[in-house]
């Protein structure tokens, strides 16, 4: 389970600081969509250096040519993240949130590229750790990616007269917080 919250039984939390004056126009408002998907096998060279400061794009460590999962695999789509609590309760009526169940669904639709390549991912293996990115030019994760309870893919059939090819790519992992975010150096 990924980790950043304070420990249990913390009656405070420090609060960091936040811009005394909210009620105005001039801040920008960034894109959430999740447009980028990096999938790094176990073994594989991790595409970012310096994490925990300021991330560097590691030169040649995404390939989608290469095929011995050496290599990270970059894919564009759309995509968005879920997450369902687990609460606990506690006597006198308290309760805690103990965790969330995050769920990742990428949608990709360049299928005529990609077909063999979903196919393999259904086959629903964890050897991998993943990041994901957003139109905001931000990146999702942790140091060596985020390690899935389950990843995998499936084939979205549809029903409509002109509804498109598209293939969901698909992860779940456990935490107490969202992932990390950092200004995306890919």
């Amino acid at each position: 389970m990924l980790t950043g919250c304070a420990a249990d039984c913390d009656d405070e939390i420090l609060l960091t600081a936040i811009p005394e004056n909210q009620d105005c126009t001039s801040y920008s408002k960034k894109l959430a969509q999740i447009s980028d998907l990096y999938i790094m096998p176990t073994g594989a060279t991790n595409p970012l250096a310096s994490w925990s400061t300021t991330p560097t794009a590691v030169s040649g460590a995404i390939d989608n040519t290469e095929e011995l999962n050496a290599k990270c695999k970059w894919l564009v789509g759309k995509g968005r993240v879920t997450a369902t609590e687990v609460i606990e309760l506690y006597p006198k009526g308290k309760k805690k949130v103990t965790e969330q169940k995050y769920r990742l669904e990428f949608d990709v639709f360049d299928i005529a590229n990609h077909y063999n390549f979903l196919r393999l991912l259904q086959c629903g293996g964890t050897a991998l750790t993943f990041w994901y990115g957003d139109l905001a030019d931000y990146i999702y994760g942790l140091t060596g990616g985020i390690p899935p309870e389950s990843f995998g893919a499936k084939n979205s059939s549809a029903y409509g007269d002109e509804d498109k090819q598209q293939w969901t790519i698909f992860a779940e992992w456990t935490a107490d917080g969202d992932p990390e975010r950092r200004v995306n150096p890919l």
